[in-house]
């Protein structure tokens, strides 16, 4: 369904925005963060689950509220990024993006001609609204929301001249893979990695581009927040998912286990 970007409407007035992951592909978690109220959720297709068609579905859901979807697209391949926005994707994030010409592909697979490589099929892409958006093509440009995710040394070096690329809406900072493109896997608060991430906060702050990123080691959501970030995404269905089952397992084996003493030798029940 075509609308107004709210996401992007937000984030150009300086809005602190809070997401999270989904993972499944499941339209009926999306239907979820949008009953709950996040102001986006990041439909993850490069390590979760889910096709164009479970994207379509998504953006469904999050369409019945004022909840943005965004995906993160399996890599910067524009013929899968221009049927993402076809299909009505109102906003996307481009992982490993580690130079400037890369950065431009991304956004030129989202714009129309000249300005872009996007096909023209307003009169039955789903982005249009199968056609019925009369003026879609003088209002699709601006209205998508583009992000590429830092997280390599080489995107580090270059993160000035990709923050400034025309089109980029939003810088965002990988930690995890960024700890382990540096040597540092897992230890996404070693002082080089907070060094690399310094420098990208620089960058994008150069170039007046917000930024987003995910919480680290020594820094909440909340601290994330306070030191400058426009959009935090945290967690993911799947890891609330086994946050809450992990915790109600171990009481479940506390509990087992106090009926084994109770019972005596042998456990003295059956399960």
């Amino acid at each position: 369904m075509f609308r107004p970007n709210r996401l992007k409407t937000r984030l150009a007035a300086g809005d602190k925005l809070l997401g999270t992951w989904l993972q499944s592909g499941s339209a009926t978690f999306a239907e979820m963060a949008m009953i709950a109220g996040f102001d986006l959720f990041i439909m993850d297709q490069e390590h979760g689950m889910g096709d164009l068609q479970a994207a379509v579905d998504s953006m469904r859901a999050a369409s019945a509220g004022e909840t943005t979807m965004m995906v993160r697209v399996p890599t910067a391949d524009p013929i899968y990024i221009r049927r993402l926005v076809d299909a009505g994707c109102e906003a996307l994030l481009a992982p490993m993006i580690e130079t400037a010409d890369q950065a431009r592909a991304v956004v030129a697979a989202c714009r129309f001609p000249p300005r872009g490589v996007r096909g023209l099929a307003v009169d039955i892409a789903r982005a249009a609204n199968f056609g019925f958006v009369d003026d879609y093509i003088a209002r699709a440009d601006e209205t998508i929301l583009v992000s590429v995710q830092i997280e390599t040394p080489k995107a580090v070096e270059n993160a000035r001249q990709i923050a400034a690329v025309d089109g980029v809406d939003l810088v965002f900072i990988g930690p995890n893979d960024l700890a382990a493109s540096l040597g540092f896997p897992g230890k996404t608060g070693a002082p080089q990695v907070e060094a690399a991430i310094a420098r990208v906060i620089d960058a994008a702050r150069a170039a007046g581009k917000p930024l987003a990123t995910v919480p680290r080691a020594g820094r909440t959501w909340r601290q994330c927040f306070e030191d400058g970030f426009s959009m935090v995404a945290l967690g993911s269905e799947i890891y609330f998912y086994r946050v809450a089952s992990a915790a109600l397992m171990t009481e479940w084996k506390a509990y087992r286990g106090d009926r084994a003493m109770r019972g005596g030798a042998g456990g003295g029940y059956s399960v």
